[in-house]
């Protein structure tokens, strides 16, 4: 296991759990204390089932590099302020209390949303990435 401290450490760890998962394998990984966030992706009704809450994020189109508005290509911390937003909603109980938040989003999007996300300061110090090496993960 990495010693990035970037990384969510277990139990012990006081940050919330952020997942960064693809549209094709969330199926199956939906917790009921966790928030989804569909990222420049329209969840479908069968996508939404056994989450404790979903939301969706769609990136301004503006600021992206290859034109398709994906999260990666965000300039400016817009996904960052997101994140945040998100934390300040759950502390005043305007959404669900949610102890995982997992990001959803396209395939091709995950390794440059992985990028941006290493290089906010703020939303690790919030959220604690998930190392998630198969379907099955131990936090012995």
């Amino acid at each position: 296991m990495s010693t990035s401290p970037l990384l969510w450490k277990g139990p012990e760890d006081r940050r919330i759990r952020l997942r960064l998962l693809s549209v094709e394998t969330a199926e199956g990984q939906a917790q009921a204390g966790s928030l989804a966030v569909f990222l420049g992706v329209q969840p479908s009704a069968a996508q939404q089932v056994g989450w404790g809450g979903v939301r969706t994020w769609i990136p301004q189109a503006a600021g992206a590099k290859h034109g398709s508005g994906c999260a990666c290509c965000q300039e400016g911390g817009e996904l960052g302020r997101f994140l945040i937003s998100l934390m300040q909603a759950r502390a005043r109980g305007e959404c669900v209390f949610f102890q995982t938040l997992s990001l959803i989003c396209l395939p091709q999007d995950k390794a440059g949303l992985m990028q941006a996300l290493q290089s906010d300061p703020l939303v690790f110090s919030l959220y604690g990435l998930e190392a998630v090496s198969s379907r099955f993960s131990c936090y012995c």
